[in-house]
C-alpha cells in the first residue's frame, strides 16, 4: 500500500486527487483540510514513481490516469469528490469521461487549459471546470494593484477569507439569506438557479429557486444547521 499497490475501491467518501504535482499537490491537499469539507479520505492516483506523498494521503500508482482499472482502486466508484488535473488537456479529459462511467454522482473538478476543451468536458461529462486563467489574473494585476494576490487568496482555505458555497432545498428569499450571511459575519457574493450556468451577482433575484445555489465571503465554511437558524428556522432547508 505504501508503493501505491493498495485497493481503495470499497471505500466510501474518498476525495481523490488525479494526477501530481510536486508543488501544487502537497498545497491542494491543505487546502482540502483546511476547507472542513469533510475530506478526512484523501486518495492521490499518480504516475510518477517517486511522489512526495503529503502525510495522511492514501497513495495509488498506475502508468495510466485515465483506465477504469486504476481509477477503481482509487475509490473512484464511490468517492465524493475527484480532482483532476493531469499531464495534458486531452488526459485530463479521457479521465473526466473514465470517471463518469465509474461513479455518474461523484462532484468533479479538472484542470484545464483550453476554454473549448474545458467547456467541452463539462458538457459532455458533467464536471466543473477551472481554466488557466493567467492572462486575467495578469490584467486585473496591472489595472487594479493588489487585484491579484486578492484573487488568489479568496481561492485559498487556508489564507483568511474564502470562497465557500451552499444550496438551498426550499425556495428562499434572497434578502433573507443576505441578512442571515450578515449576522454570521459573511457575505453573499453570488447566486445560482437550478438548471441555469449563470451566476447572478447583485442586484440578485428576490427569490433563489429550490435546489439553487449560493456563494459567500467567510473567514471558515458554516454548517447547514447554522445557516438555516439564522434564516429563519424551520422553514429553511440547507445542504452543504
Amino acid at each position: 500500500m505504501a508503493d501505491g499497490h493498495g485497493n481503495y475501491e470499497r471505500m466510501i467518501g474518498a476525495t481523490v486527487i488525479v494526477g501530481y504535482h510536486r508543488e501544487q499537490t502537497p498545497l491542494m491537499v491543505e487546502n482540502l483540510v483546511a476547507g472542513d469539507d469533510g475530506d478526512d479520505k484523501i486518495v492521490l492516483l499518480t504516475k510518477v514513481a517517486d511522489a512526495d506523498v503529503p502525510e495522511g494521503v492514501y497513495l495509488v500508482k498506475s502508468d495510466r490516469l485515465d483506465a477504469l482499472a486504476p481509477l477503481k482502486r482509487a475509490g473512484i466508484p464511490k468517492a465524493q469528490k475527484a480532482l483532476v488535473c493531469a499531464g495534458s488537456d486531452a488526459e485530463t479529459f479521457n479521465t473526466c469521461l473514465a470517471i463518469r462511467e465509474l461513479n455518474e454522482s461523484v462532484h468533479v473538478a479538472a484542470f484545464f487549459e483550453d476554454r473549448d476543451t474545458a467547456h467541452r468536458a463539462a458538457r459532455i461529462a458533467g464536471v466543473e471546470t477551472v481554466v488557466a486563467n493567467t492572462s486575467e489574473a495578469l490584467v486585473r494585476a496591472a489595472q487594479d494593484p493588489g487585484a491579484g494576490q486578492i484573487l488568489m487568496a479568496l481561492s485559498a482555505a487556508n489564507v483568511g477569507v474564502t470562497i465557500y458555497s451552499a444550496q438551498t432545498q426550499n425556495p428562499l428569499e434572497v434578502a433573507t439569506l443576505q441578512q442571515a450571511l450578515t449576522t454570521l459575519d459573511a457575505t453573499l457574493i453570488a447566486v445560482s438557479q437550478p438548471d441555469e450556468s449563470d451566476y447572478s451577482f447583485r442586484p440578485y433575484p428576490e427569490l433563489l429557486r429550490a435546489g439553487g445555489a449560493f456563494y459567500y465571503l467567510s473567514k471558515a465554511r458554516m454548517t447547514a444547521k447554522v445557516i438555516q437558524t439564522a434564516a429563519g428556522g424551520g422553514d429553511v432547508s440547507i445542504v452543504v
